[in-house]
């Protein structure tokens, strides 16, 4: 009782007054306030398209990227017939998560206030409620114990530079509000080792599963391998270099390299995917481009009607960038020195070299890809062009390295079956 009096009564209100001032900054946080505010409203008028013989669970999800892990998990449940409530804590997971077709329907969850909480899941009622990867409510959690759901979280990753875990009086919330749960569902050894030492006086079972961001990507790329974006008319006898969500850091290093290539090889035609593909950003690329390197031509890729064999095509639209690495030769994955790389496992799955740097860190794909064999780290325009350069000399030896991404996704897949199986 002392830490649900402690949060209920001093850490929610401050958490609300925090995020209620950061609103009139952000428009997104602005966003959320809204949609929480319509959230039973919605709930009225979604909730009977639910099958009401049938069992609910509540997937919730941070953002979209969660929602992304959490695809393999909702399709293991509709092939067993539950309902299936989908909750976002992000406007923008909530705003761009496509539902699949079947018994689900989306919206936000609540603001953690007891009353709300309470109210939220005497509607929804679900059986079951699993956490992706993290974004643990303590109210959401205690009631959901008191209506007898089951708790779990899935994907988990302990964090070992999370201090709270180890910082005196928070470190005792932080155990009660994971303890809550019946399962925690953890990627490899690291993770359940230090999970099981940190809950030990907890009845929470610890289980090593694996991480479904393998298996969602996997999936994903079966579907996308069937897709045809551009005409072979360009990309025919060309040897595709995707850069992958590029800021001007990754282009930086990765364009003067390509500049002195180009001199060298005609049929290199690199994508250029930025992260952001604003009408600013693009426009300052071209100039960018023009006035530094002779050698690279570019046109955007809504103009390709006009193509007459630019070697750089600057992609201004979004959707597109998975289905590039289902064609590219080899690629290069952004973020790394900014806010955190992207993806890299999206280009692997299709058996190529990956390039990245890693300077600001964010995941462990990035040592899984370097360990396995397909990743490559840059660190700088020269150590990028010397390893480029051989890569496209030798098809032999792309293949060769684009082979040993199998052993990325070897034991990561499945994941999600032996998850619901074990839940239920």
């Amino acid at each position: 009782m002392f830490w649900l009096l402690i949060y209920n009564i001093f850490l929610l209100p401050v958490v609300w007054l925090f995020f209620k001032i950061y609103s009139l900054f952000s428009e997104k946080v602005r966003e959320g306030f809204k949609g929480r505010s319509e959230i039973f409203n919605e709930l009225n008028n979604l909730l009977p398209k639910l099958d009401k013989k049938k069992k609910t669970v509540l997937i919730h999800s941070a953002s979209l990227g969660e929602y992304q892990q959490a695809l393999p998990f909702v399709e293991e449940l509709l092939l067993k017939n539950y309902n299936i409530v989908l909750s976002f804590f992000s406007p923008s997971g909530y705003r761009n998560a496509k539902i699949p077709q079947g018994n689900i329907i989306k919206c936000y969850l609540p603001f953690d206030s007891k009353s709300k909480v309470r109210k939220f899941l005497s509607a929804v009622s679900p059986s079951t409620i699993i956490f992706m990867r993290y974004d643990l409510w303590l109210n959401i959690l205690n009631e959901g114990k008191q209506k007898n759901s089951r708790l779990y979280l899935v994907n988990a990753r302990y964090d070992e530079k999370d201090f709270t875990w180890n910082f005196p009086v928070i470190s005792s919330f932080k155990k009660y509000l994971y303890g809550m749960l019946d399962k925690i569902f953890v990627i490899d050894e690291y993770d359940e080792k230090n999970y099981s030492g940190k809950l030990k006086n907890y009845e929470t079972e610890i289980i090593k599963v694996g991480d479904s961001k393998f298996e969602r990507v996997y999936e994903s790329s079966k579907k996308i391998q069937a897709k045809k974006i551009i005409d072979e008319k360009i990309t025919g006898g060309k040897k595709i270099f995707v850069i992958g969500s590029s800021w001007k850091d990754d282009e930086d290093i990765i364009l003067p390299a390509l500049n002195k290539i180009a001199l060298h090889e005609e049929n290199l035609l690199t994508f250029l995917v930025p992260h952001e593909p604003k009408e600013t950003k693009i426009k300052a690329i071209e100039n960018y481009i023009e006035s530094n390197y002779f050698n690279l031509k570019t046109i955007r890729y809504s103009h390709l009607q006009n193509y007459s064999y630019q070697n750089v095509i600057i992609v201004d639209t979004i959707g597109i960038l998975y289905s590039l690495y289902s064609i590219a030769y080899a690629s290069y994955v952004g973020g790394g020195h900014k806010t955190g790389l992207h993806n890299i496992l999206e280009p692997a799955i299709f058996n190529m070299p990956v390039f990245f740097s890693n300077k600001v860190k964010n995941s462990d794909e990035d040592e899984i890809m370097i360990s396995k064999g397909p990743g490559i780290l840059v660190t700088d325009t020269k150590d990028f062009y010397k390893s480029f350069r051989k890569i496209f000399s030798s098809k032999h030896l792309r293949d060769s390295i684009g082979e040993k991404s199998k052993f990325v996704f070897e034991n990561n897949l499945g994941i999600a079956k032996k998850v619901i199986s074990i839940i239920g």
